[in-house]
């Protein structure tokens, strides 16, 4: 589970989002962003509102309300920590049963249409790497509550944060008049908001989330969840032999003409450098990607310097490069080639295995610009010494 952060560790240098689901009283809103802003001080950018039709009317009348919303009276009173906030009326969206958006949540399809919605905006909102959310479940029904807490843990990064507000004196929080603690009144001494970190445990790095790219509904995205959660309890282990250029992946071996074995190895090294801060679907910010017809400076170099390793003659090297190298330069059509036979022998391996998938090298983007590598998590990939 993540621990509980405090403002002088968040990432500033990183986009920060205001996630909320609110219901009738907005001023929860408010109170979030006191207690994130200017207590906690932490640079939010963006806020998104998930609400239903009348929820995002309470919202637009006293938060967005052009002469008077409250939204616009806390940037007045805290420029510095909240006047580059930007909440305009696009960003409160509303969940809609079909083409009707949905006055409140008081049926089951009611209710599994704003989970739809909050699984699309956090899906969103979390694809670049370099944003961070910040999730209030305070408002609304116990339903959406609930709703963006399980959308969180399937979806969330280590950096994303969720919260509870808490206001004390609590009669303040039946009083549809408070909003948040105005400077220069006897509020900012006898009132506190308390923000509270609810410790969530991320799934998306244990499950084949790039299967989300095309959700056919939550309870589907959840059936896929628990299938890769009991199988991720047996994942193996992949460990490459350079003396043998084999592959372990468990209890099987399988074996590859050196050439290959020295591909893989190069692809299995990058999975491992992956950085901290970079999610494994993420496939861009570490898989390879080629430069034109041909591979890029970064593979040719590692796979000659595995070619040195697996044979140290260079007797490898040398006929590769009379025969497979055109002008110093590697053609793709041989990576694509050699990917392909690595593929099947791994397949012929691994018959029905479910994980089959973590374990082949795979192209992803649009044809043309593509990028390659094993989706494998590095932490499970056990690699010759020498790089």
């Amino acid at each position: 589970m993540k621990s509980e952060p405090s403002a002088c560790n968040m990432p500033y240098h990183r986009k920060h989002i205001l996630i909320a689901v609110l219901g009738r009283t907005p001023q929860i809103l408010t109170e979030t962003l006191y207690g994130l802003c200017v207590i906690r001080k932490i640079p939010l950018r963006e806020i998104w509102a998930i609400s239903t039709r009348d929820g995002c009317q309470e919202v637009l009348d006293k938060l967005l309300h052009p002469g008077q919303g409250k939204f616009y009276q806390l940037q007045q009173d805290y420029p510095e920590a909240c006047g580059q906030l930007r909440f305009t009326p696009e960003q409160v969206i509303v969940a809609h049963d079909g083409l009707i958006p949905i006055p409140d949540i008081r049926t089951l399809r009611h209710s599994e249409s704003f989970m739809e919605t909050i699984i699309q905006i956090l899906w969103e909102k979390s694809a670049l790497a370099d944003n961070v959310l910040h999730c209030s479940l305070a408002g609304g029904r116990k339903t959406m509550s609930a709703y963006l807490a399980l959308a969180l843990q399937l979806l969330g990064r280590p950096q994303d944060r969720l919260y509870h507000v808490l206001v004390d004196p609590h009669e303040l929080e039946n009083n549809p008049e408070f909003y948040y603690p105005r400077p220069g009144t006897a509020e900012v001494q006898q009132v506190r908001i308390d923000l509270v970190d609810i410790p969530i445990i991320c799934l998306r790095e244990r499950v084949q989330i790039s299967r989300l790219k095309s959700p056919g509904g939550y309870r589907q995205i959840l059936e896929w969840v628990q299938k890769d959660l009991d199988q991720a309890l047996i994942l193996p282990e992949l460990a490459l032999d350079a003396e043998k250029c084999a592959l372990k992946i468990g209890r099987v071996e399988i074996h590859l003409q050196p050439q290959q074995f020295c591909l893989y190895w190069y692809f299995a090294d990058r999975s491992r450098a992956r950085p901290a801060n970079v999610t494994v679907e993420n496939y861009p910010a570490y898989f390879d990607f080629p430069q034109g017809s041909y591979a890029s400076d970064d593979l040719l170099a590692g796979l000659l310097q595995r070619f040195d390793i697996v044979d140290s003659s260079g007797q490898m090297r040398r006929k590769f490069a009379q025969k497979v190298l055109e002008n110093g330069w590697l053609p793709m059509s041989w990576v694509r080639q050699a990917k392909s036979r690595i593929n099947d022998r791994i397949r012929l391996g691994l018959p029905n295995a479910y994980w089959l998938p973590f374990y082949l090298i795979s192209a992803e983007g649009k044809r043309g610009n593509c990028c390659y590598g094993i989706k494998l998590e590095g932490r499970r990939i056990v690699a010759p010494a020498g790089f």
